[in-house]
């Protein structure tokens, strides 16, 4: 089923290095009735895995913001999962920002904009990090049909190369922190 403008509540796009090249994909989170566990799937390694980490954390730190008990938790198990079966192994840290909004998506079943992608590394503080590769994966966002990229302001030097369809078709904005991405996002209750 092809996702509409309107999204689907627990999806957020990201976009990655591979040894393909740079390419755009969707990550998806469900909250399940459970005992608290983190599962990964989508061939998720090494640093992808401790994203995933860190944005439960940064999610149920901030839970009571978004109205939600952060002993729900407790109760909930939280399903990550990048698809894209053709792409080997996944495994640096910048679908972080993304897998995090999915994650909010999900708790408020609010979804994000389908057009919207994201990348960034996080740290615990809630600080979207630099990663590689931006003038990449803008154009692998174009690609896609993606028209705004949330990206990290650290990498605002990586936006200076961008031209052709990558300049005019993409608005990227640049964040600092996860509370700006969700403000962009319009995740921010």
């Amino acid at each position: 089923m092809a996702a509409s403008l309107n999204g689907i509540p627990g999806v957020a796009k990201t976009v990655a290095l591979t040894s393909a090249g740079a390419i755009a994909a969707p990550v998806e989170c469900l909250l399940l009735s459970g005992h608290g566990k983190l599962i990964l799937t989508g061939n998720l390694v090494g640093e992808a895995r401790d994203s995933a980490q860190v944005a439960l954390s940064l999610a149920r730190s901030r839970a009571r913001t978004f109205g939600i008990d952060p002993a729900d938790f407790l109760r909930t198990d939280v399903h990550i999962h990048i698809p894209g079966g053709g792409v080997a192994r996944k495994g640096g840290p910048s679908a972080g920002l993304a897998m995090f909004v999915a994650l909010v998506s999900a708790m408020i079943r609010k979804p994000v904009d389908p057009r919207m992608a994201f990348t960034g590394e996080l740290s615990l503080t809630g600080e979207v990090l630099a990663v590689d590769g931006i003038s990449k994966k803008a154009r692998a966002a174009v690609a896609a049909g993606m028209t705004h990229l949330l990206i990290p302001h650290g990498n605002s030097l990586g936006t200076r190369g961008l031209t052709g369809k990558s300049a005019e078709n993409l608005k990227i904005a640049l964040v600092k922190t996860v509370d700006e991405a969700l403000e962009i996002s319009g995740m921010k209750k």
